[in-house]
């Protein structure tokens, strides 16, 4: 039996005990081309055993007591040898089943008929035994000793020390001719089965060990989730594609394809449903390609389509219109439609690169400058994009500082109340004052501090300063202005947002009814659940809630309840053109409708002149800011403006 870690036989404590250890070899390597447990190292001792004990009985019945005794002896090392295996000591065992067989052996044939005895007849096999269980050096040992033994019996025999005789009757030498034949098959046949059952573990284990490394293969190159090639073997293959484009002189085309909004339906619908939906985009992307294209999945919503032997960029066109129509039908997720929009970069060698990395990093560029054109769409690389990155790089740097050199401020615009005509609060806007490039808008940099992560870190301060200025109007008798605080919509996904508007409130002394949150419509297609779950809590300090540009995004009407909003602000685009065009007019007209159904005040941004002013107040509007009073202004002039009451 060979002792292996698929063995299924049980025995008992001793036959399962530690196997043989490696018997070293020359040079120190250990060698053992058949291992074998304690039951095999019984079974082999059991059967010597029995042949060493008739042997001993047909001597003493032939009253050859010499011979009687020597085999005594080797019964008596092949017990001892059993004893060493019931503890658990095969090796040593097996060395000493293995000496015991050469010494009796050798010793029945100085003690019998000499040349003319069966004894050495059984050599070959005690060899062959000690090779396939022993260690070579062993096994020379072994053979050495039994050549030995042969050459002192004749050189006795020659000196008529002691005489080569045959005296055995034909029937005994019958018997022990046979005898040592058949204990010679037995252990040949023990050892070829355990030679069988070792190669054929050897195959079982190779042919897994191809499965194995197939499968490894695999893992390696492929997404674990679509089956698609990953991002190392996308690599490789755009490698490939460009190799064939020096060959052929066709061109190449990468797509890099980004799922829109992909975070909000996986926070939403949940990780399982992400998956899922994962799994049919990659499925329709496969369906819509050549069979020489390749689709793969880079990272969680991001594919790269690779486009090889395309004689032209009309080519590209295709793929892209093909592409464009997987999104349009709606994906089916859990029971539930769902409509999911992608946008996509491409680039094209030789024309944007041949670098593996250089048109990857392009196709990444163009698929993000289709995101800030409003997503669901595509863009080739051109290389102004370069140009765009390396601002937003150096924009970045420049916030990264600018907060601790005193780089950024508040300026705010007065908000007035039609009917009392005045001031009774202000909007926080941010500016940034460069001290090389000079004043920065707010639109440049602060996508850039979205992206780059220092939004929370800005919106912070913006929070706790304006506090500050709004409690300080206050402890110089300006009366109860509110000051209004715009917030980006990754700020909303901080689970401990509301703790850091709690904190701003306390650190200044600010009533919580004297902030407003503006928050732009398209905060709202955050997950509803976790969105009015932090207003709830923002709620509970007493401040005030707003919807910034109403009008212009995405609008669920049904979120202005649930997120107990307390104004709508609506968009100056529709402000500027209020006396000039009916259609703004009557829109105009229906938010402020529709906000007093909900019981909900309106604020006009873009008030520019008296006549949109009196229309406002004759549509019902009852909260205005704009340049027809004053543009944002620093801190100590907005205070010097609300002193003198100059409206």
């Amino acid at each position: 039996m060979v002792v292996s870690p698929c063995t299924a036989d049980v025995h008992t404590h001793a036959e399962t005990m530690a196997r043989p250890d490696p018997m070293p070899v020359d040079g120190g390597v250990s060698w053992r081309p058949l291992a074998l447990d304690a039951l095999r190292v019984r079974q082999i001792a059991w059967v010597v055993l029995s042949v060493f004990g008739a042997l001993a009985l047909v001597n003493v019945f032939r009253e050859r007591w010499m011979s009687a005794v020597f085999d005594a002896g080797v019964v008596a090392l092949l017990l001892l040898t059993l004893w060493r295996n019931a503890r658990g000591q095969s090796t040593q065992a097996i060395q000493l089943m293995v000496l015991s067989l050469a010494l009796g052996l050798a010793a029945l044939m100085f003690a019998g008929q000499g040349l003319y005895d069966e004894a050495p007849m059984a050599y070959p096999t005690l060899v062959v035994l000690a090779a396939m269980l022993g260690a070579r050096r062993l096994t020379r040992a072994l053979v050495l000793f039994l050549l030995a033994s042969l050459v002192l019996v004749f050189v006795l025999d020659q000196n008529g020390i002691l005489p080569s005789i045959q005296d055995s009757p034909p029937w005994i030498r019958l018997a022990e001719l046979a005898l040592i034949l058949l204990v010679t098959w037995m252990l040949v046949q023990m050892i070829s089965n355990d030679l069988t059952q070792a190669i054929a573990q050897l195959e079982s284990e190779k042919r897994a060990l191809l499965v194995s490394r197939q499968e490894i293969e695999r893992l390696v190159h492929s997404d674990a989730l679509t089956g698609l090639p990953n991002r190392l073997l996308g690599r490789d293959r755009l490698e490939q594609l460009l190799v064939q484009r020096v060959e052929d002189g066709r061109i190449v085309a990468v797509v890099f394809l980004d799922l829109d909004n992909f975070k909000t339906i996986n926070d939403s619908l949940g990780h399982a449903a992400g998956d899922a939906l994962l799994l049919q985009v990659a499925v329709k992307l496969r369906s819509v390609l050549r069979d020489t294209d390749t689709v793969a999945r880079i990272s969680g919503d991001e594919f790269v389509i690779l486009l090889g032997n395309l004689k032209s960029e009309h080519g590209i066109a295709t793929v892209i219109t093909k592409l464009t129509r997987v999104f349009r039908e709606a994906f089916n997720v859990n029971g539930m439609d769902v409509l999911v929009t992608a946008s996509m970069g491409i680039t094209v060698s030789p024309r944007d690169g041949e670098d593996v990395d250089r048109l990857l990093k392009n196709a990444d560029l163009a698929m993000y400058d289709a995101k800030e054109s409003g997503r669901n769409t595509f863009r080739f690389f051109n290389t102004g994009m370069n140009d765009s990155v390396a601002e937003q790089l150096h924009l970045a740097a420049g916030l990264r500082t600018a907060l601790g050199n005193g780089e950024l401020c508040l300026h705010y615009q007065p908000q007035i109340d039609f009917e009392a005509g005045r001031i009774v609060g202000a909007e926080a806007l941010l500016r940034w004052q460069h001290p090389e490039r000079g004043f920065i808008p707010p639109a440049t940099f602060i996508p850039v501090a979205e992206r780059c992560g220092l939004i929370h870190e800005i919106g912070d301060w913006v929070l706790r300063q304006a506090c500050l200025d709004a409690q300080s109007w206050r402890e110089q008798g300006l009366g109860d202005l509110t000051v209004a605080v715009n917030v980006s919509p990754l700020q909303l996904r901080r689970e401990d947002f509301d703790v850091v508007v709690a904190t701003a409130l306390a650190a200044s002394g600010l009533p919580g009814d004297a902030l407003e949150l503006e928050l732009t419509e398209s905060s709202l297609v955050l997950d509803t659940r976790d969105l009015v779950d932090m207003l709830q809590r923002v709620r509970r300090h007493g401040v005030r809630i707003a919807i910034d540009d109403f009008g212009t995004g995405y609008s669920n009407l049904g979120y202005l309840r649930r997120l107990s909003v307390h104004r709508l602000k609506i968009d100056r685009s529709f402000v500027d053109r209020i006396c000039a065009d009916a259609n703004d007019e009557a829109l105009v007209r229906a938010i402020v409708e529709m906000a007093h159904c909900l019981n909900l005040s309106v604020v006009a941004e873009g008030v520019e002149d008296a006549a949109a002013l009196q229309r406002l107040r004759e549509l019902g509007c009852e909260f205005g800011q704009g340049y027809y009073w004053s543009p944002a202004v620093p801190e100590v002039d907005f205070v010097t403006l609300v002193r003198t009451k100059v409206l």
